[in-house]
């Protein structure tokens, strides 16, 4: 198996999408729908980078701070935000603002995708 990949998103057809991608170019996948779940997944699973999802029912900005939480867990952990945020609201920040490594906005461009995440796992 390759890489292990981590996503932490609360829209299981995004994350079951991303995952079919993802294992077809040879990462192992792990999802996680709930916020919870994907830190405790991280503390067991030990995965290579994270996809975490911005947005979730419990609040706007709970990406965010989970983001924070991952970096206190696993500082050198990449983390990947992606959202429509910036499509849908127009937020501005930079990816250092938000503790992630990269920001990518929902549709996410596949093939954009797998470039990064092997970037990163060089």
């Amino acid at each position: 198996m390759g890489h292990k990949i981590l996503i932490i998103d609360d829209d299981e057809d995004i994350a079951d999408n991303i995952q079919a991608l993802l294992s077809y170019e040879g990462f192992e996948v792990i999802v996680a729908n709930h916020v919870e779940d994907g830190l405790e997944k991280i503390k067991n699973e030990n995965p290579d980078l994270v996809l975490l999802d911005i947005m979730f029912p419990e609040g706007k900005t709970l990406g965010f701070e989970t983001a924070i939480d991952i970096k206190n867990l696993r500082p050198k952990l990449p983390v990947f935000a992606f959202s429509a945020i910036n499509r849908d609201y127009s937020f501005d920040f930079q990816k250092e603002d938000a503790h992630v490594e990269e920001f990518l906005v929902k549709p996410v461009d596949t093939k954009n995708l797998v470039n990064l995440i092997n970037k990163y796992l060089e």
